[in-house]
Parts: structure tokens; sequence; C-alpha cells
């Protein structure tokens, strides 16, 4: 796949990000079935362009200590996501006491999905 291929696949996920985070939160509760997740950022504040990302907040009591431990959480949950390489997502997982700070520079620009 060329390069422009690839951008406007990713471009196109970017524009239907409600269409696939709900694929990705069901894989995020498959992982971790205590998690809460939610979107934040542009995608909430409707400042998307092709090149953005989708900021994703996983909270959970279960996520790893370990920054290798919780990338490998986060390929589990774009394997069973059945993401492409491409994606636009941004995965940010953190334990609840970590989340306070995330959400409250968020502030009302915060879609809780699960």
């Amino acid at each position: 796949m060329s390069f422009m291929d690839t951008a406007r696949k990713r471009a196109d996920i970017v524009r239907n990000w409600r269409e696939h985070v709900y694929k990705v939160a069901k894989a995020v509760r498959e992982v971790l079935p205590d998690a809460e997740v939610h979107v934040f950022g542009s995608a909430v504040t409707g400042d998307l362009v092709a090149s953005s990302d989708i900021d994703i907040l996983v909270v959970s009591e279960e996520i790893p200590e370990g920054l290798f431990d919780r990338g490998r959480v986060k390929v589990e949950i774009e394997r069973r996501a059945g993401l492409p390489y491409y994606h636009p997502f941004e995965f940010h997982l953190v334990k609840p006491e970590e989340s306070e700070e995330y959400l409250r520079r968020a502030g009302k620009h915060v879609l809780r999905i699960c």
C-alpha cells in the first residue's frame, strides 16, 4: 500500500472515529473488564484534522505498572479491535488515581464511552 493510500485510510478512520470507537471500547473491556473508556481532545472539541490522533483514556485498576507491560496491553487492545497499523487511536492507560489530571484538563470535553 502506498503512503497516500495509507494516509487516506487513516484519514477515513479519523473522519468516522465514532463508528470505530465502540469497537475499540469493546476490545478494551475484553482486556480490562473493569475499565472506563473516555474520548477526549480534538475529537470531542470538533477540531479534528486528517492527521489528528483520537485520544482514548482507559482507566482501570488492572493497568500494569511497567511501561513495557502497558505497551503489551495496548497491543492486545489493538489486536482485539482489529486496528490496522496506521490507526489514529492514542491510548492513555492509567489507574484511577492517575486519571484525575487527564479528566481535569479535558474539562467538559470528555465523552465517556463505557
